[in-house]
């Protein structure tokens, strides 16, 4: 499922870095950085990747759960703290 997930969202966000992996209840987790959730808050950004693999029908959306977003200033920002 992660590659499914992967290449969905690599399709409507060019450009994203994604690093998500199933957990082991199955649940898909992860982050996001893309360049295009700058101008969006968390709930916004949540959002549009739940909207991007929802009611894709060979993907079991109850198996997403939290995929971080990020910027690559907010990335960069966190890891030079």
């Amino acid at each position: 499922m992660v590659e499914r997930v992967t290449k969905i969202l690599e399709s409507r966000f060019p450009g994203i870095d994604l690093e998500i992996e199933e957990m082991p209840n199955g649940n898909i987790m992860g982050t996001a950085v893309w360049e295009g959730f700058a101008d969006l808050d968390q709930v916004d950004r949540q959002t549009k990747l739940r909207d991007a693999l929802r009611n894709t029908p060979d993907l079991d959306g109850s198996q997403i759960g939290l995929i971080l977003a990020y910027t690559p200033d907010e990335l960069f920002a966190m890891k030079a703290a």
